[in-house]
C-alpha cells in the first residue's frame, strides 16, 4: 500500500522521473548554497542509480542538458578567464592556460600540468615588447579555428614549471595526492602543495592547495579550485568556475586534446633556460613560480607589522630565494650552481617590495619585461 504523501503522484515512470528530478533540483541549489559539495554529490550519484537523468541547469550551467559522464584519463587544454582583485587594474579580464595529462598508475592516477603552452598560430595570446621578450595580452583570449584545430591535433609545450602528483583514492572516494610533511625547523620555509579531484564521474571538482611556512610562526595557505558546472561533447568539453586564494574570479574551459609534444629545445641546457625566463624570454608569467599568491601575503603581513628591521629583511630575502629556488628544484634543476644569481635577484626583489611599495605581480611584470634581472 502507497503511503499517503505519494498516493497522488502520477503513475506513468516518465512524468514521475522527471517529477522527482524537479524535486531533487530544489536540493542540490539549497545544498550549493550551504557549500556542502559532497552532499550534493551524493545526491547526483543517488538520483543516477535510481535512473533520474539530472540536468547541468541545477548546478547554474544554462541551457539545460544531461550530465555526461567525464573520463579523465588523456591530454585536456585548459582555458581560464579571470579577474584579479589585486592587480591595478581589477576589471580587466585576464587569462591563463595550461596543458593537463592523467594517466593511470596502477590503481593510481598520475595528474601532469604543464603550464607553458605553445601554438603554430601564437596570434591574440602575446604582445611583443622588442627585446625584452613577450607580455601575455590583458584580456579574454579565446583560441581563433586555427587554435582550436592545434589543440585537436596536438599541441607543443615547454617543460619549464611543469609539475605532477600522484592521486590514491576512487571516483567514489575522490581522489588526493599525500601533502609533505611541514618542516622540522623554525629557520626553514617550506612550501607545498596538495591536489584532489572530487565528484567523478559526473561534475568533477580540480582542487591544489598550497601551503607556505615553518615551525617559527604560521602557514600562509592558499587554494585554486576548477569547480565544473556543465560536461559538453559527450564528455569531452568541461566548463565551470575557476577561484584562486579568493582574489581571482572566473571562468574555465576544459577540452580534449590531441597527442602532444616537447617544444624543439635551442640546445641551451634547462637552467640556463631557466634564468633566461627571468629576463623575460619564452614568454614567463607568475603561474611558472610557486606559491605567488602566498608569498605576498607573506609580504603584506611583513608590512602590517611596522618598522622593518634588518634582520626581518633577512628573513624576507631568505624567503623570496626559497621561492626561487623552490621553482628550480621542481624543474629537476639544482640550485647550487646558480646561487650568486638567485641571491642577487632576491635582494632586488625584496628592495622592490619593501622599499618601493610594488606587489608581487608588479615585481613579475617587472622580471617578464627585463627590467628587473640578476
Amino acid at each position: 500500500m502507497r503511503s499517503a504523501g505519494l498516493a497522488n503522484l502520477p503513475r506513468n515512470r516518465t512524468t514521475r522521473l522527471v517529477l522527482l528530478t524537479s524535486l531533487a533540483c530544489g536540493s542540490l541549489r539549497a545544498l550549493r548554497a550551504c557549500g556542502s559539495t559532497s552532499l550534493a554529490f551524493g545526491l547526483l550519484r543517488a538520483l543516477r542509480a535510481c535512473g533520474v537523468a539530472v540536468i547541468a541547469g541545477v548546478f547554474g550551467a544554462a541551457p539545460a542538458v544531461a550530465v555526461e559522464e567525464v573520463d579523465l584519463i588523456g591530454t585536456w587544454h585548459v582555458l581560464v578567464h579571470y579577474r584579479d582583485d589585486h592587480a591595478h587594474n581589477s576589471e580587466a579580464m585576464r587569462w591563463d592556460d595550461r596543458l593537463w595529462v592523467f594517466k593511470p598508475s596502477g590503481s593510481r592516477i598520475r595528474w601532469i600540468e604543464y603550464p607553458i603552452v605553445v601554438f603554430d598560430d601564437k596570434s591574440g595570446r602575446f604582445e611583443h615588447l622588442g627585446t625584452s621578450g613577450a607580455a601575455r595580452v590583458v584580456h579574454g583570449w579565446e583560441p581563433n579555428p586555427g587554435q582550436l584545430i592545434n589543440i585537436q591535433k596536438g599541441l607543443e609545450f615547454n617543460t619549464r614549471g611543469s609539475k605532477s602528483k600522484t592521486l590514491r583514492g576512487s571516483d567514489e572516494k575522490g581522489w588526493n595526492s599525500q601533502r609533505r610533511s611541514r618542516a622540522a625547523s623554525a629557520s626553514v620555509i617550506t612550501y607545498s602543495e596538495a591536489w584532489s579531484i572530487e565528484g567523478m564521474p559526473d561534475l568533477p571538482e580540480f582542487r591544489r592547495n598550497d601551503v607556505m611556512g615553518s615551525m617559527r610562526g604560521e602557514n600562509v595557505e592558499g587554494a585554486t579550485v576548477y569547480s565544473t558546472l556543465e560536461v559538453e561533447s559527450g564528455g569531452a568539453v568541461l566548463r565551470g568556475r575557476f577561484e584562486r586564494d579568493g582574489s581571482r574570479h572566473g571562468t574555465f574551459r576544459m577540452m580534449r586534446a590531441g597527442d602532444i609534444r616537447v617544444v624543439a629545445g635551442s640546445g641551451k641546457t634547462q637552467g640556463q633556460r631557466f634564468m633566461e625566463s627571468f629576463a623575460g624570454q619564452y614568454g614567463f608569467t607568475a603561474q611558472s613560480l610557486l606559491g605567488t599568491e602566498s608569498l605576498q601575503e607573506y609580504i603584506d603581513e611583513v608590512r602590517a607589522a611596522g618598522e622593518i628591521s634588518r634582520t626581518t629583511r633577512m628573513q624576507v630575502r631568505g624567503v623570496i630565494y626559497e621561492w626561487l629556488e623552490q621553482g628550480m628544484q621542481e624543474l629537476g634543476q639544482s640550485p647550487k650552481p646558480l646561487k650568486p644569481q638567485l641571491e642577487d635577484l632576491s635582494v632586488r626583489i625584496e628592495k622592490e617590495l619593501l622599499d618601493e611599495g610594488r606587489s608581487v605581480e608588479e615585481v613579475v611584470e617587472m622580471i617578464e619585461k627585463g627590467k628587473l634581472r640578476p
